[in-house]
């Protein structure tokens, strides 16, 4: 990953009330063939424009994704201005051969008006269509997933076809992993790709005007760890003020603190991350990682009072290496997941 800008301090969503809403709502999935000629990123930067504008009178919150050349909009809101917006965004030349995956009534799980991102794709069109196709099927036969799996099955699937993912899901160990400092957490993720020869995913995401700059996420799928197989998603710390981040902090069993030398560096950011969960009514284990004299009785106080299990990857008392941070993470993980 590049170097990258990081922060702000900031998890609060002043157009949401910082907090994810209670009550049901109505959300559809949708999935089209973009047709735009020329840089997709700054399409996607006037879409931005527009539905930060539109969107928030509306009560529509909305997730645009481009992978492998389709759209993928997931829409949330009252039932009629979704069905105004769909019918609106059928009419648009940017796009064609709309397929919806799914539409229900249920919890919420964005929370900005706008919030899109960019994958790289590591399949081909036509395996992507496929998976379209077969959740368009599913959800024409009364079969749909959840909304938030949905999502991922397109843009940021497991392993295997739809049905076989889809298996997986319940039991395939989903672990965030954030650093203090620098960009430590995006160092071990491609350390660990490059020891298991797997590929890692590259995304981009991009919020309403008044979050934070683009926000960088890769993960990384090792399928054959945990017991269904285990995801590591390395996050910049200015991602927790992005509303992708929140809409799926409740899908992850664990939270890596990739710890630092500054106590006031693990401090502020374990801050940020209890903020956050608390924000989304969630409480993944807390699972610090760092050489021993970074730990403080301080750090598992705060988790612990906030209702979250806080786990010590101790790594030793130098600084560690990647692969010792690796050691001592999987026996972490390999605890959580009862290997």
């Amino acid at each position: 990953m590049s170097q990258i800008q990081q922060d702000p301090d900031n998890t609060h969503w002043p157009d949401s009330n910082s907090e994810v809403a209670s009550q049901d709502t109505g959300r559809l999935i949708y999935a089209s063939i973009c047709s735009i000629d020329g840089p997709v990123l700054d399409e996607m930067r006037r879409i931005r424009d527009h539905a930060v504008h539109n969107n928030d009178k509306f009560g529509i919150r909305v997730a645009l994704m481009h992978r492998c050349g389709w759209f993928v909009e997931w829409i949330e809101g009252p039932p009629d201005g979704i069905r105004d917006l769909l019918a609106r965004v059928s009419l648009d030349t940017r796009h064609r051969s709309l397929k919806v995956v799914h539409e229900s009534v249920g919890k919420p799980r964005l929370v900005k008006p706008w919030i899109g991102s960019i994958a790289e794709p590591n399949e081909s069109t036509g395996e992507f269509a496929r998976r379209v196709m077969a959740l368009h099927e599913r959800h024409l036969k009364g079969k749909g997933f959840e909304p938030s799996s949905v999502w991922r099955s397109l843009c940021s699937p497991l392993p295997g076809h739809v049905e076989v993912a889809a298996a997986r899901e319940g039991s395939y160990q989903r672990v965030m992993m954030m650093s203090a400092a620098r960009t430590d957490a995006f160092s071990l993720l491609q350390w660990v790709a490059n020891r298991e020869k797997r590929p890692v995913v590259h995304r981009r995401f991009a919020g309403a005007a008044r979050d934070a700059l683009d926000v960088e996420s890769d993960y990384l799928d090792l399928p054959d760890q945990a017991l269904q197989g285990r995801r590591l998603i390395a996050n910049a710390r200015k991602g927790l003020a992005m509303g992708m981040t929140h809409a799926f902090l409740p899908d992850y069993a664990a939270v890596v603190l990739v710890m630092d030398s500054d106590a006031g560096r693990n401090e502020g950011l374990l801050e940020r991350i209890l903020t956050a969960c608390q924000q989304v009514h969630h409480q993944p284990v807390i699972i610090g990682l760092g050489a021993n004299g970074w730990f403080s009785g301080a750090l598992r106080a705060s988790a612990e009072a906030r209702g979250h299990r806080w786990i010590e990857a101790r790594t030793g008392d130098d600084a560690p290496d990647l692969s010792t941070q690796w050691w001592a993470l999987r026996q972490a993980l390999d605890g959580l997941a009862g290997t």
